[in-house]
């Protein structure tokens, strides 16, 4: 039986625990767990089950122990272990799922069948474990149920394990520490300086001011103060270039013989007035593009924890095991920081950022890169996918698979696999794993085609042919579920990959105008039922898209193929999604007034021009008037591109006319 996970039983703390016994004083942790175990076996018809929950600290906050005699079932551990190991009892003997937000799998009336004989203690791989992806981020029973212990997690779970600051967080914290705005008019030498000159826009610190060194100190010092729960405080450089190359600064990285030396030196120092007043408090920094190099001889304090980021890696081959050269240097650099610290935090990247929903084909790399960062001793993992947005490429499949070795990398790949796309696809399981496996095959040369976290959507390194052949696939899909709400809602998520990525690009040739306005209307259909779906981290493109799309959607046929105009001022428009029928002849015309311009037709991958025309201003009128381009046969895989040679030249649309 599939059910929407918002429809499963969710036990509130207060529920009446029944035949599971609790410990003296119980937790809220212990006191939820026994509710949840009561309440879920109940689901699968087990009315009698003998259980215990007990607390075993020694096991640490997250581990659980198994223990099987009797017919009794006794889940000790930590504050999050009770739970963690009740739900681990729960998958095991009585085969729930929880796949995602929209799906959890309960055995109908299945039992819930105890072994006859159990003693087995588990403890996760990582201290930290945070996968940012939406579902997991957004519903804090589904993160326990999945054994996550990031800051989502509540009383009643056990709370979070790892508490950053709220200010300042795990990442690019100098803009809060010394904004430039407070501080550079009367200060610039507090601000990095670039070829010469400080910089107050897009700037980092000058880490060998010990102005500088003053300022931070005390503000890491108030803010542990105002939040003396949190553990953790960043100092760490902004989310761009520009480190300072000061005699001072530059002198220090050369010694040390990375960027990474004034950071960590400056951190240092903070760290040991941190020690000194507050001895349980951890100063975070980023080991992060420029930084990512240990440096040579100066190595972090006991309370400094690094955070490595693997951005610049390309992500389909392992990271160990890719030839693509910041793979190699990756690599040098986890070995040098596991060599100076016990407390290594990695920041690793497993989602397209250009476009959350195009296919990127990185799930076999996965578990081999958590194996890599358990061998080098990282205790905290945090795997940055999309966060914001509902029903990425893969989204909910991906955090399922990275909370799994997230607790344990040594669990096999293809019972995970199995057990997912049985559970979220149904009777599609077959057809939408075809397209997953025929997906991630795709061939691409790690060095010369390497997959990176920010590709285009228009890449020729994912074929329009095969985005043809995966719409087949996913519409035969479709059609296996029709009549499984859940599984049916999924297929159609699942789907959107391939649907916008097709959409953007416009250039199949073999879709007719009626197809190509019902795809845009079904994937609209599907933002809409979904909600809270992104492109990518920030909006900047998601209204123009969308607004095209409905375009697309609300065209007349008569429209598009005679006369459609573009109110949006653009560029290159792919003639494609003009919709028109390739092969008559057509006249392209623009409107402008104002001032010269030149325009032209080119085709996609080539230096083909099909023709242009260079206007110059006395022929232009002040008013806006339509002017021929060119005249020609079209054909597929065509782009528009419009440039103004004066700075009076105003553009407001295309139009395409169909010759008699």
């Amino acid at each position: 039986m599939k059910t929407p996970t918002d429809g499963c039983a969710t036990c509130r703390a207060d529920v009446e625990p029944g035949a599971v016994k609790l410990p003296d004083d119980p937790r809220p942790s212990e006191i939820y767990a026994a509710a949840e175990l009561k309440a879920w076996t109940e689901r699968l018809g087990a009315t009698d089950v003998a259980a215990e929950i007990a607390r075993d600290d020694s096991l640490g906050e997250d581990g659980f122990r198994l223990h099987v005699a009797d017919g009794r079932l006794t889940v000790s551990g930590g504050k999050r272990g009770v739970l963690y190991g009740v739900y681990e009892a729960l998958e095991r003997f009585g085969g729930i799922r929880w796949l995602s937000l929209s799906t959890t799998v309960v055995p109908e009336k299945g039992g819930f069948r105890l072994p006859a004989a159990l003693d087995e203690v588990q403890k996760p791989a990582f201290e930290l474990r945070q996968p940012l992806w939406y579902d997991a981020m957004q519903n804090p029973d589904l993160a326990a149920r999945l054994k996550l212990n990031s800051s989502q997690l509540q009383e009643r779970h056990g709370g979070c394990s790892h508490l950053f600051d709220q200010v300042l967080r795990n990442c690019h914290t100098f803009l809060r520490l010394v904004p430039p705005e407070e501080y550079f008019d009367a200060h610039p030498e507090y601000f990095s300086e670039v070829n010469g000159r400080r910089q107050k826009e897009r700037s980092q610190l000058c880490l060998t001011n010990p102005d500088v060194l003053k300022i931070v100190t005390e503000k890491v010092l108030e803010r542990i103060k105002a939040n003396p729960q949190a553990k953790y405080f960043g100092v760490s450089q902004n989310d761009w270039q520009g480190y300072c190359t000061c005699s001072k600064c530059a002198a220090v990285d050369a010694e040390e013989e990375s960027h990474a030396g004034t950071m960590i030196r400056f951190v240092n120092a903070i760290a040991d007035e941190v020690a000194r007043r507050y001895p349980d408090k951890v100063v975070e920094t980023l080991a992060y593009q420029y930084t990512r190099k240990p440096p040579r001889h100066t190595r972090v304090r006991p309370n400094v924890m690094p955070c490595l980021c693997s951005i610049e890696c390309e992500f389909k081959n392992p990271l160990g095991k890719s030839p693509y050269a910041a793979n190699r240097s990756f690599i040098e650099d986890l070995k040098g920081w596991a060599a100076q610290t016990d407390q290594l935090y990695i920041w690793d990247y497993t989602t397209n950022f250009a476009d959350y929903l195009y296919p990127f084909p990185n799930i076999h790399a996965l578990q081999e890169n958590i194996r890599t960062f358990r061998a080098h001793k990282v205790k905290s993992l945090f795997e940055q996918g999309a966060y914001q947005g509902r029903h990425a490429d893969f989204a909910e499949l991906k955090t399922y698979l990275i909370s799994k070795w997230m607790w344990n990398p040594d669990l096999p790949i293809e019972p995970l696999l199995q057990t997912f796309f049985d559970g979220y696809y149904g009777a599609a399981s077959k057809i939408v794993r075809r397209y997953f496996d025929e997906l991630h095959a795709l061939p691409r040369d790690p060095v010369k085609e390497p997959l990176l976290i920010y590709e285009s959507p228009y890449s020729p390194r994912l074929p329009d042919a095969f985005l043809e052949h995966a719409a087949t696939l996913w519409n035969e899909a479709e059609a296996l579920v029709a009549d499984d709400p859940v599984c049916s809602y999924n297929v159609r998520m699942g789907r959107l990959a391939v649907d916008t990525t097709r959409l953007l690009r416009h250039r199949d040739p073999a879709m007719r105008w009626d197809e190509w306005q019902a795809l845009a209307r079904k994937t609209l259909a599907a933002f809409g039922e979904a909600g809270e779906i992104r492109f990518s981290e920030t909006r900047k493109y998601d209204p123009e898209i969308l607004d095209d799309w409905r375009r697309i959607a609300e065209l007349s046929y008569a429209e598009a193929s005679s006369d459609l105009s573009l109110t949006t001022r653009v560029p290159i428009v792919p003639l494609d999604r003009l919709l028109f029928t390739p092969g008559p002849l057509y006249t392209l015309q623009v409107h402008v007034k104002g001032g010269g311009f030149k325009a032209g037709v080119d085709k996609w991958d080539t230096v083909y021009n099909c023709g242009q025309r260079d206007l110059k201003a006395e022929f232009v009128t002040d008013e806006f008037a339509w002017y021929d381009v060119l005249t020609w046969h079209t054909a597929p895989g065509e782009y528009f591109w419009f440039n103004p040679t004066s700075p009076a030249t105003e553009f407001d649309a295309i139009r395409l006319v169909k010759t008699p």
